[in-house]
């Protein structure tokens, strides 16, 4: 490369660095600009990060107040069905007593009947003969 080349170069490539430092400053109030934006939305971001934190953290602690209370709505649903059982266990009881009771009074009626259907029978054979007598003889006290 001959020296007149090579000043050639040094010039282009020095003012291209005047020419890009001169670019500099009216860009910097639009960056200024562009970094303050972005430090506000940085700021929203996180302040909508420590509320959704904070939401959480109650939506937590509602869930675990709803696990307590279905649990204890288990255990209330099992104590019911236990109840159910119970209920229905009576119930077979209760239609079992009923039908003894029903079968007892039953035959009570029937010996009540057979009882009345004696007396009629006994007061029936009572009026068609004459009564029985029977005669004692007493011997006197001295005579024997």
């Amino acid at each position: 490369m001959s020296p007149g080349s090579k000043v050639l170069v040094v010039l282009a490539v020095a003012s291209l660095g005047v020419w890009g430092c001169a670019q500099g400053p009216a860009n910097g109030s639009a960056s200024a600009e562009r970094i303050r934006a972005l430090e506000t939305k940085i700021s929203k971001l996180e302040d909508d990060f420590r509320s959704a934190i904070t939401v959480r953290d109650q939506l937590k602690k509602r869930v675990a107040s709803l696990e307590e209370e279905r649990t204890g709505l288990g255990q209330q649903i099992e104590q019911l069905q236990l109840a159910v059982k119970d209920r229905d266990d009576l119930r077979k009881q209760l239609t079992v007593r009923t039908t003894e009771r029903d079968g007892a009074q039953n035959q009570l009626e029937s010996l009540r009947k057979g009882i009345k259907t004696l007396l009629g029978q006994v007061e029936a054979a009572s009026s068609t003969t004459p009564p029985v007598t029977s005669a004692v003889h007493v011997q006197p006290a001295g005579k024997s």
